[in-house]
């Protein structure tokens, strides 16, 4: 029986190793890599599977790869598909990371793709695995779109019942206390006057509450000052409600679209609400910044700080954070959340200046 030299070849990634029992000669390890690695791509698999070269060159497609990237072998590494292949496998090869995952755009379809690196001793491979991801991502946005109008829905219900209780209620209750204060000048008896001053006093009561809850639901400042200022009047209102010290420092911005308008005004209304609620804050720090074509608002507070899991599901009867980045993503922001026990919580919003 002849004997031959050489390493022998186990399984795949696993050069060097031998069955002992037959070692295969020098020349038959690169074929036999490869029948090995072929053997981790079925012919069947109804979603493209490609494999590059060291050099970027397309060395593999299995049949799904070939119908559905017909150029593909003919333009290589410049194909939409492997855009930035280069750079991704030398990251991995770098990072000690197996693999990463990504979506790519390709006219009207877009493929979420899986890309591994291995170091084989036949050279480097990286195989992408692509799977057609079309009709998932557009039901996505679907929903995500779907969700935004019903967020302006709610927004412009509230702006229509902020303007009738501030226009309708507020207007009434002011006619009736200038018709009790006349009753207090003509009447002489002092229960029937004392009675008129105490019936003023409630409808006054009555109309802060009432302006409040409107401001609450739509603030006018939005409309006729735009949002830097309005964010600066709430801070003062709610610092003059809690007695909690909130330094609010705005900057002149391009006016945001009023979606992002009314997201970052109730973002700050949920921030302050929690933090006078629940973190035990003595003071505040509110900052709007417009970096670039985004708009940034940062609420800082000194309190006890909690854990962001908790901090995100704690909506305290409002909102909610959690509620609050869901909004913000609507409109393509993002909302990051720093918080420590005894060390205090830092939110901050950011908001492209026209939306989504």
């Amino acid at each position: 029986m002849p004997r031959y030299k050489g390493k022998g070849v186990g399984s795949v990634g696993t050069p060097g190793k031998t069955s002992g029992a037959v070692e295969a000669p020098d020349q038959e390890l690169p074929t036999l890599l490869r029948i090995a690695s072929l053997a981790t791509f079925p012919e069947q698999n109804p979603n493209p599977v490609i494999e590059t070269n060291g050099h970027g060159e397309v060395t593999y497609l299995n049949p799904a790869a070939e119908m559905a990237f017909p150029d593909l072998r003919h333009l290589g590494g410049i194909h939409p598909i492997l855009a930035g292949l280069a750079e991704i496998t030398a990251g991995l090869r770098d990072d000690g990371r197996d693999h990463i995952e990504r979506d790519v755009e390709l006219a009207d379809f877009v493929f979420e793709e899986r890309i591994c690196y291995l170091a084989l001793p036949t050279g480097d491979v990286t195989r992408i695995y692509a799977h057609d991801v079309t009709a998932r991502r557009r039901a996505e946005r679907s929903l995500q779109e779907v969700a935004r109008r019903v967020v302006l829905a709610e927004e412009q219900e509230r702006r229509r019942v902020s303007r009738e209780l501030h226009d309708e209620a507020g207007q009434a209750l002011a006619a009736l206390k200038i018709s009790l204060q006349l009753l207090q000048t003509e009447t002489d008896t002092h229960e029937v006057r004392q009675g008129l001053v105490d019936a003023v006093a409630l409808v006054e009561q009555t109309r802060e509450h009432i302006r409040l809850l409107a401001q609450g639901l739509r603030p006018p400042a939005l409309d006729t000052l735009g949002l830097n200022a309005a964010l600066e009047g709430f801070c003062y209102d709610f610092s003059r409600r809690t007695d909690l010290s909130i330094s609010y420092r705005g900057c002149g911005l391009e006016e945001p679209v009023d979606a992002v308008r009314i997201c970052l005004y109730r973002f700050l209304q949920e921030a302050l609400a929690n933090a006078a609620r629940h973190s035990q804050a003595q003071s505040i720090k509110v900052s709007l910044t417009n970096p670039g074509a985004w708009v940034q608002l940062v609420v800082k507070d000194d309190g006890q700080g909690m854990d962001s899991f908790a901090l995100e599901h704690h909506d305290g009867g409002g909102l909610g954070l959690l509620g609050m980045r869901e909004r913000i993503e609507l409109l393509s922001g993002t909302l990051a959340i720093e918080s420590e026990m005894g060390s205090g919580t830092t939110l901050v919003a950011l908001l492209p200046v026209g939306g989504r």
